[in-house]
This record gives C-alpha cells, structure tokens and sequence, in this order.
C-alpha cells in the first residue's frame, strides 16, 4: 500500500469515509479538528515524545531549559547581564535548532559576529542538555526523526500548513497505507505547501485529490472571495464597533441571541488573532451575561492568583516583613490571614519586621527562613508555607487557580534538583520568580460552552457562527517582528546559501494562509468586527477583509444581554422601577443631574437644611477657617464626622509632624526666659525634649527613623541661631497658652504657641532692625512647619486671603489673658524655614461679617460645596470623594468661574 497525500479532503462525506476505513492511529492537530473527526485527539508531538521515552530522552522544562541557557551565555558571551542575554538571544536559537541547522554548517555559512557566536551558543546549549540526556522543546521532531522509528500506518489531519521538522518526522514515522491531508493550491499562500509536497513526493508519497465541500457552502465562497474578485455571499458580516469594550458587547449579545434561539454552544465559535488582548475583557462581559464561555490561551503563572500571592511572600520574607508588603499577602484572596478585629489597629501602628506581627497573635513560625539552605530544603519550606495557608483549600474555588496550584507542584519537584545543591534565599526566590515567569495555564479551563480561540486552532473545524474580533489592521494579521539577534536581513543571506530559515514574506504568506483556512471554518454565518479606537489609537479595518470585498457598517441594535445593561436604558424613563437596584440608580442619576446642572445646591450638596444653635458648638480656629474656605469642608467634618481611614505612613503626617515640633518646642523653652538663656540650650537638651515628645503622642516606628530623626532635631535647632526666634530685648512670657472667649457672638477656644513680651524696638547683632513694630507689649507667635502662609477665608472675590487666626488670638489674649497688657503684634514663624512668615492684619468689618455668616449658615443649615476660587482649601481635603468638586461648580458660581478640572 502507498502512503498517499490528500489534497483539499475538507468536505464531511469525505472524512467520514477516511476515518471508517481507517485502522491505524489517526493524528490531530487540535482537540477541536479531533472533535471533528469524532475520535481522541492525539497529536505529532505526543507521537514524538513517546518514541523520545523509550530511548530515555527527555524534553527540558521550562525552568530546566531557561537554566542551560544561561549557563550557555555565561559561557559563550561576555556579558554582566546574563539573564536579559539569554532572554534576547532565546528566539533566534530556537528558530535554528527547529530548522535543524547544525552549528558548524552555521559557522561555515555565514562571518557575521552575531552569527558566529549564535553558532557557538547553540553549541554549548545542546551539548549541556545532552550531558543529562535532555533536548529542547524546538528538537522533538528532529530528534525523534534521527531515532528512526519504526513505521505505522497513520492519518493525519489539521496539519495543513506543516513546518520542515514535522514534515521530517511524519515522512520517518508514516507507514504504508498512511494518509496525510493537505491543503494545496496554486496562489501564492500555497508557496510552503507546494514545496512541503514536492519533498513529500521525492520521499514516495503519491498525491490523491480528495472530495471537496460543495463549491457553494458558505466557507468554499469565502476562500473564493479571498483569493479572486468574487460575490461576498450572504451570512458575512463586519461590525465596526466604537472601542474594544463595546465590541466584545456587541459580540456576546448576539452569542446569547443564538443560545436562546437553541444554537447549541458547541456550534458557535469566538476566534481572536490577539487571544490575550480579548481574554479578559470577553471573560468578565460574559460572566455579567451569564454566558458559558471558554478561554484555553496560557497566561503566565504569575499572573494568576497564585502566582501574584507566590510572588509577594518571597518579596516579603527578602524585605523581612514591611508592613505593607505584609498586609498585602495577609488580605490576599488565597490566604485572608489577618482577623477584621486587627486591621484598625495595624492602620494605626503598621508593624516591620518579624517579631513585630509575630507580637500581633499572628503565627509566621513557617515563614522565618534563613539565608543559605539546600534546594530540597527550601522547597520543603515553601510547601509547609503552603499548607500552612491552605493555598490548594483556597485555591479550589476557582478552576484557573487549581489547575496553577498542581503545575506548581509540579514545578517544585524540578526546583528540588539538585537536593544537595546550597543556594541563597535570593537564588531560590529567582527561581521561583523565573518558574512563575515561564510556566502557563488556560486564562478559563472547563468544559462546554462556547469557546475562544485563536484561527490556527481551528484549521480543519466546523462551526456554524463564527465571530471574528479584532478584525483591524495591527491585529488581524499580527505584525511581522523582526528578531534584532538574527533579523531578516541576516536571515535572508543565510537562506541564500540554503539554510531552511523563515523569511518575512513566508512569515506574511503563513499568517495570510491561517486566516484563509479560517474562512472555511464558518457553515451557516462569520461575523467580523474591530474596535475604532484601541486605547487613544485609531484603528482600520484589517487588509484581509479589504481583500475578501467586505465593508465594515455600524451593528444594528443589540439585544439587552444582562440586567445591568436593561437599568442602563431603563434609568432614563420616567416610569417607577419595580427592581430596588434600578429604584435606587434612578434616584441617584437625578441627583447627580441637579449636582451637574446651574440649578442651586441641594441636600446632597452640602444644603440640609437642619439648624444648629450657633451657642451650642464651641469652634477653634482651623474650623472658623475651614468654614469661611469651605462651608461643606466643615459639615463634612464637623457635622457628619467624616474621617479618613488611619493608613501606614513613610513619612510623619504634617499634623502629627507639626504637634511633635510644637511639643518639643514647649518642653525646650521651658526654662528659656530670653535669648541669653536660649543660648545655653545644647542639642542634648533639645533631643531630650524630642525624645518626651515623641512618646507622649506615641510616634509611630518608621523606616529609617534613627536617620530622620536627628534631621528633624537639626531643623529645630538652626531655629536657636536666628535672632528673629527670639531678639534681644524680648522675653518669653507663655507657652501653649490655651483661651476661651466669646467672639462676634460664636463661642472660640484655642492655644496660643508663644506669648513675648517686648520693651522695646531691638537693634540685631548687625546693626539692623529684628522686628517692624516699634511699640512695647505682647507679641504672639504662631509656629507653621510650612514654609508658606496659611490661606485665610474668602473675601468678597472668593479669595483666600483674609486671615482669621491671628486677629481671633489677639482678641483673645487682650480680653481673656492678658487685659491690662497691650497686645502690638502677632505674626507666623516658620520653624523649618527659620523665618517670619507673615504678620496680623487687622479687618473688623470683614471679621464681623463673617461672623455673622457663620450664625446664619448654622442657622439655615447652608454648608454648599463652594471652594474658594483658587481652591487652595482643595489641594489636602480628604472629602473630595464626598463632594466632587471640579469643573461642575462653574455652572453653579459663574461669577467664580475659574475651577480647576478634576
């Protein structure tokens, strides 16, 4: 019997006629083109490797193959950057040892420096592997050949475009009476097929034309169109749609219009040239419809949940346990570690290190590794890690996450070799890092539904619809990229001088002859489709389709697939909703319309409408302030007692920063009555002070803080040196002087920093003038860590600039503490900057007005969202969330129309 090759045998009766007569082992390429075929998939590769077991040759993981090759680099090329070596030189080798170039025919062929050295990289690659009796991935075929196996008869089926090395293996292992079904032409995608045939025939296969599908079905048509200027027949469609989100949309709710007509899923088919840049977005959009959907693309390990969750315990046992590192790991979906009851009080006092969450209750015995340990001792450690966490438990509830917990396991058994092998904790890691980087699993495993696919895994299938997404140009065909270590130009000389490499037009003519093939997947309806604009980029419609005679056409209107898109269109009617979810949006949009709209402030615009007695609220200050910049700031704050959650800080939070200075200034002056006295005061003396401030307010422990620490004292004690501190002639009276006092009718209390007492105006040791007021009498100072002075409440232009503070303590310490001293000046002191910020500028009238518009909004309960027009009182409010602020309070206050965007 001859070993027979069957042209263009695509049609039912034809196959069915093939595989009933057929007792030899059948071969496809895909589950699907098995599915067709009606029996179990097995593929060339799975032939392959096992005649490469019997002779005790094993393919190199993943890990195990990335490890050879930069043991190769390291021995091949000079360079400091090993690992991104072997990542960049990686393609290029692989597509040498696939066309089964040997490495000195290489070297004989070409003088280049980087062909050259790929030559020797080769080398060394395949002879490090051979020592352990393993190969590459990219050698099965040829290596499998080279075995010369014993021939079998066999049908082979989904290989329509085959590459040399499977062409090598199929002619070494196909035996009399085999059968192997081709695609063939006369066009220019044909090319590879023609040549693939004419060797086939030189080996002494014989060429049988096989019985096509009708001329007439839908997918022979559209081959026809591709091809030649044919009739676009009906059934094909080209959506364009306005960005990806909205394609996929518009895609899954036809799915679920032919699922709930009874099209069975296992006949409709998603196809995406670019399977990753749709996964997601088609699996979260069908998961909202409720829609069976698919995805078998790989995704790295570590991308999945156990991979991230992998990645941040080595990052924080390496950091040794930064707390927000730590409390990443502990909230993570597979591990959920840290009790609801803890999370306020790590907010408040994050722990670092070890032995401070240890001193929490929380049990991290299994995670206090040392350095140095053996390969099979870190790997135990990790799966006592894993255990202890419960990992696989946790990893059950979903599909994706299992399936990565068991190629883990599997991963680790290869990471455990060399047992007696001692590496670091950071070599280990890296490993680790490196598995999760090279390993993959399917984004969605399963069975049933309908399924995403790539057009080379569906070469010999049927669907009866078939959607095509992504039809743009950039994405159907992919570009062509060229590899920068053995480019095409370089590839181009080499095939010259007979070398079996891929140029870039055998490249193209594969890429155009898988979408050729997919045209005839489709029996009843195709649908392409492409996104407009892919994030800010323009997109056109694919070439391909330009060269089928399609024209792409908005999409007619779309059934509503899911509840959430139903209150979409529903919430602009004006009926009542008898869904509570719907209600409630409806509720909710109108109350957004008013807010984005001229009309006055409402209730959700900070305008209740409840009075309070203005008596009964004693005010500081900061809250006048707050009030007078923004009234909604402080009903936030004073009135709904809004906070922001406690969170870890790198850094001292200005509030806590500025009571800290203003403690320690307290206790440091304590006994300094002038600026003789101020001189006698040492660092030692100041960090003490420091010192009892800190533990008073329980100042967090913060990275570096030994360092920060000693720069905060020295920003405190550069303020000792100025004259402007305290100038000759003036005495310190008070410290942290607290009031109460009855002001324009509202009841005040405050703290004033500092009270001075200056007999007179007092010259500087250089001649000059230390202060501009020229009478006797009190002086206050307020400390301010910034560097600027504060903004004050609007004026009649919105601005903020009419400062409050100081007239309100000069007021109080006239009448309150001090009545029988007059009180000559007040101003702001920068105690970083060492300098006088601003004086006290007094405007009665404007104060009393204001005064008297605090009663009233208290009164009337007015707090609306009306920032001053610079919005200064915006740049650190923690309410915006709350009152969202922007561009909106230009149709309210068009006479302040200068608000920034959001």
């Amino acid at each position: 019997m001859k070993r027979i090759i069957c042209l263009n045998s695509g049609s039912k009766q034809s196959l069915e006629k093939l595989t009933n007569r057929f007792r030899g082992k059948i071969i496809t390429s895909k589950p699907q083109a098995a599915r067709r075929l009606q029996v179990p998939h097995y593929d060339l590769e799975s032939l392959a490797r096992s005649l490469l077991f019997r002779d005790r040759l094993t393919v190199a993981s993943p890990l195990i193959a990335y490890r050879t090759r930069r043991d190769a680099v390291r021995e091949v090329i000079e360079t400091s950057d090993i690992e991104g070596t072997a990542r960049a030189q990686t393609p290029a080798l692989q597509a040498i040892i696939r066309a089964g170039i040997n490495p000195d025919i290489l070297r004989e062929t070409s003088s280049s420096h980087r062909v050259q050295q790929l030559a020797s990289l080769v080398e060394a690659y395949q002879t490090l592997l051979r020592k352990n009796r393993r190969i590459d991935s990219a050698e099965i075929f040829w290596e499998a050949t080279h075995l010369q196996p014993e021939r079998q008869p066999i049908l082979v089926y989904g290989y329509f475009q085959p590459r040399l090395d499977e062409l090598a293996f199929l002619d070494a292992i196909a035996g009399e009476g085999s059968t192997f079904i081709l695609s063939g032409g006369n066009t220019e995608i044909f090319t590879n097929n023609r040549e693939a045939l004419q060797w086939l025939q030189q080996q002494g296969w014989c060429i049988s034309n096989g019985e096509e599908e009708t001329p007439d079905s839908l997918g022979k048509q559209l081959q026809q169109c591709f091809l030649s200027e044919a009739a676009v027949p009906t059934g094909v469609n080209f959506h364009a749609y306005s960005h990806l989100e909205a394609e996929v949309r518009g895609v899954l709710a036809q799915v679920k219009a032919l699922l709930s007509q009874g099209v069975a899923a296992n006949n409709i088919v998603l196809v995406a040239r670019d399977e990753t840049l749709y996964g997601s977005t088609i699996l979260d959009v069908a998961w909202e419809y409720e829609l069976p959907v698919r995805a078998l693309y790989d995704i790295p390990l570590q991308e999945t949940r156990v991979g991230v969750w992998l990645r941040l315990l080595l990052e924080t046992i390496q950091e040794n346990f930064p707390f927000e590192l730590t409390a990443e790991l502990l909230a993570h979906p597979l591990a959920e570690q840290l009790p609801a009851q803890l999370w306020s009080e790590v907010r408040k006092r994050p722990p670092q290190g070890l032995q401070h969450w240890q001193e929490l209750g929380i049990d991290f015995s299994t995670l206090n590794w040392g350095q140095q340990d053996y390969r099979a001792e870190w790997v135990q450690r990790l799966q006592e890690v894993l255990s202890d966490f419960q990992i696989r438990q946790n990893s059950g509830f979903w599909a994706r996450e299992i399936v990565a917990f068991y190629k883990l396991q599997e991963a680790l058994v290869t990471l455990s070799a060399p047992e007696t092998e001692r590496i670091s904790l950071e070599a280990f890691a890296q490993d680790v890092l490196d598995t999760l980087a090279l390993l993959s699993v399917p984004a969605q495993p399963g069975r049933g539904g309908v399924e995403l696919h790539a057009p080379l895994s569906l070469l010999g299938t049927r669907y009866q619809y078939v959607f095509v997404l992504g039809s743009a140009e950039g994405i159907l065909p992919a570009p062509i990229e060229n590899d920068p270590v053995l480019d095409f130009q370089e590839r181009k000389q080499l095939m010259r001088a007979g070398l079996p490499l891929e140029s870039a037009a055998q490249t193209a003519q594969r890429e155009a002859f898988s979408f050729y093939a997919l045209l005839e997947v489709a029996t009843t309806a195709v649908t392409f489709s492409y996104p407009q604009l892919l994030g800010k980029e323009e997109l056109l419609p694919s070439p391909y389709l330009e060269q089928l005679g399609v024209k792409p056409c908005s999409p007619s209107s779309l059934p509503i697939a899911s509840p959430e898109e139903a209150r979409r269109v529903d919430l602009r009617q004006e009926h009542s909703a008898s869904d509570a979810v719907l209600a409630n949006a409806i509720h909710a949009w109108r109350v957004e319309q008013r807010r984005e709209s001229s009309q006055e402030p409402d209730e959700y615009d900070g305008v209740v409408g409840l009075p309070i007695e203005p008596s009964s609220r004693v005010f500081s200050a900061s809250q006048l302030t707050a009030l007078g910049q923004c009234p909604f700031k402080w009903f936030a704050e004073g009135v709904l007692n809004l906070k922001e959650l406690p969170e870890a800080e790198s850094d001292l939070s200005p509030s806590l920063k500025g009571q800290l200075y203003h403690r320690t200034l307290e206790l440091a002056l304590a006994n300094v009555k002038d600026a003789e006295d101020l001189r006698s005061l040492d660092t030692e003396q100041l960090s003490t002070a420091f010192a009892q401030a800190e533990q008073e307010l329980a100042c967090p422990t913060l990275p570096g803080w030994d360092v920060r620490r000693a720069e905060h004292i020295e920003v405190l004690s550069r303020n000792f040196a100025e004259e402007k501190f305290l100038p000759p002639g003036t005495e310190i009276v008070a410290l942290e002087t607290q009031f109460k006092v009855q002001w324009y009718g509202l009841r005040v209390r405050g703290r004033v920093d500092r009270i001075d007492q200056r007999s007179q105006q007092a010259p500087s040791s250089d001649g000059g003038v230390i202060c501009d007021c020229t009478d006797s009498g009190l002086v206050l100072l307020d400390y301010k860590t910034s560097s600027t002075k504060p903004a004050g409440i609007k004026n009649e232009a919105a601005k903020a600039n009419i400062d409050i503070q100081l007239p309100l303590y000069m007021e109080a310490v006239q009448t309150a503490l001090y009545p029988d001293e007059p009180v000559t000046d007040a101003y702001y002191y920068s105690v970083t900057k060492h300098k006088k910020l601003a004086g006290a500028k007094r405007d009665k009238s404007a104060l009393a007005a204001f005064a008297e518009q605090v009663k009233s909004s208290l009164q009337t309960g007015y707090y609306p969202v009306k920032p001053d027009v610079d919005q200064h009182v915006c740049r650190f409010c923690p309410f915006d969330l709350v009152c969202r602020q922007g561009p909106r309070l230009n149709k309210k206050y068009p006479s302040e129309s200068t608000h920034e965007s959001d």
